[in-house]
């Protein structure tokens, strides 16, 4: 079925529309919250972007790094997809070689790593995207890199699609060590979710999302939003943050791994992509969702089990 625009501009949050009523919304909440609620919202709505400096906890950082270790020793013992150089494999099929690849990425690491999801419902992160969705926020998938990816400037949702409605998306990004300015640093452009900048990309008979029949190609996508951010002058912001800061963006945000100066250096990050709980798929959920089959739940946000999951060998989590 065609997913065109108009669809996608229907299922928007309501942050996204013209003019929401922030103030009156935020007058209405609550809760007591140790962030600004209201310049938070303000700045996803005008920005596409949150950042929360040293909100994120140590202990899990340390706990994902030396998960992430053990996994790159033992990856053999795994059950975990990875992609490499966008192709996708099983984590066994790697070569040592590939390991060290720029841009290799674990796909969905939180399934076999404690911390990962705990550090996925970050409290800042899960309370505000709580805010943006109207509804509990719910991890749908995370990516682990170890080195910078240099991936040409790209927005999530044509590829993130499973959700409904499809604009129900947000992702963080969560640095697992201070990110050096040579280690192809991750770099977006503020302002360019609004779709009188970015426009839509049309895949193929006027398709928002990338399909498997898709005329186009992801390549095309990055030329036509470079373009576009020339054209309306949206100049990268490079996002050198330290360890405990996380960066929150909007599923129409332009973003990019920008290019790497020193091959030596990792840029050890940990990235989740999020839905409301309204538009996550249910055939990834178990039975008895929510109350149940969740690895994870806190701050009113949940990573869930996926449904054609079983008894995973786990990492060892140490916190």
């Amino acid at each position: 079925m065609l997913y065109d625009a108009n669809k996608w501009l229907a299922g928007r949050p309501w942050l996204d529309l013209d003019n929401p009523a922030i103030d009156a919304y935020v007058a209405k909440v609550s809760e007591q919250l140790d962030f600004d609620l209201r310049e938070s919202l303000k700045n996803w709505h005008e920005n596409g972007v949150v950042l929360f400096k040293d909100v994120v906890n140590r202990s899990l950082i340390d706990a994902l790094e030396n998960d992430i270790e053990h996994l790159r020793r033992n990856f053999l013992d795994f059950d975990l997809n990875v992609e490499v150089r966008g192709v996708q494999k099983h984590i066994r099929d790697l070569t040592a070689e590939e390991l060290d690849f720029s841009g290799l990425k674990f796909n969905s690491i939180h399934t076999i790593s404690r911390v990962a999801a705990e550090l996925s419902l970050t409290r800042h992160v899960a309370v505000f995207l709580r805010h943006v969705f109207g509804g509990p926020a719910c991890a749908m998938q995370s990516l682990t890199f170890y080195k910078g990816s240099q991936q040409p400037v790209h927005i999530d949702y044509p590829y993130v699609r499973c959700q409904d409605p499809v604009a129900h998306l947000a992702a963080s990004w969560i640095p697992l060590e201070d990110i050096d300015p040579a280690s192809g640093p991750l770099a977006y452009y503020p302002g360019s979710h609004r779709v009188d900048k970015s426009g839509f990309f049309d895949w193929g008979n006027g398709s928002v999302l990338f399909e498997p029949d898709s005329v186009r190609q992801p390549d095309e996508l990055s030329v036509y939003l470079a373009a576009q951010m020339k054209e309306k002058a949206i100049e990268p912001i490079v996002y050198c943050p330290k360890k405990g800061d996380v960066l929150v963006w909007h599923g129409n945000l332009s973003h990019e791994g920008t290019r790497i100066t020193d091959d030596m250096l990792t840029r050890k990050s940990y990235v989740t992509h999020y839905t409301s709980l309204q538009a996550y798929p249910p055939h990834h959920l178990k039975p008895g969702a929510p109350k149940s089959g969740y690895i994870s739940d806190a701050h009113g946000g949940y990573v869930f089990e996926y449904s054609w999951q079983h008894d995973l060998k786990q990492l060892p989590s140490r916190v």
